[in-house]
């Protein structure tokens, strides 16, 4: 059997311009929904990566503290913020060269970070304390960069 062709009423033809331009405005949302899930994902993965950076850095002093026990037991790794050893001394070298690493690894660099330590009076408790900043950010309503704070505790 031959059917007879349907006739189409010109006005019938396809999509209209409107309906395009919906389906594009639906497009365009869900795109900038990924785009904002994407820059919060990274700025994310920006904080942890600084928190694990910080425990690297207190794992790697408290190794050097643990390599030096002579100069621990003598008081010489006890340090405020920022602060550096006795020039010359083992100890004093690997202060130093620990708040630089503080400096270059973490943000804020110089400015804002750096690290403490400090011991139990009488026991061979040791606390370390390292800080940075972390950027300001509108998307939280943090008008002022934020510091950041990173601290560990263990018995040599």
């Amino acid at each position: 059997m031959i059917s007879a062709p349907i006739a189409v009423s010109k006005y019938h033809r396809g999509m209209t311009l409107i309906e395009v331009l919906v389906s594009l405005v639906v497009v365009s949302v869900g795109l900038l929904g990924i785009a904002a899930l994407q820059l919060t994902t990274l700025k994310g993965n920006q904080e942890a990566y600084a928190r694990s950076q910080a425990s690297v850095l207190a794992a790697e002093i408290l190794d050097r503290i643990r390599a030096n026990q002579s100069g621990f037991n003598a008081g010489e790794y006890t340090v405020a913020m920022n602060g550096t050893g006795t020039a010359g001394t083992t100890a004093g070298d690997d202060l130093d060269t620990w708040q630089q690493l503080i400096d270059t690894q973490l943000p804020g660099g110089a400015a804002t970070a750096a690290g403490a330590i400090a011991r139990t009076a009488g026991t061979n408790i040791v606390t370390i304390t390292i800080q940075w900043s972390e950027r300001a950010d509108a998307a939280t309503n943090r008008t002022l960069a934020t510091t950041v704070q990173f601290s560990t505790r263990t018995e040599i």
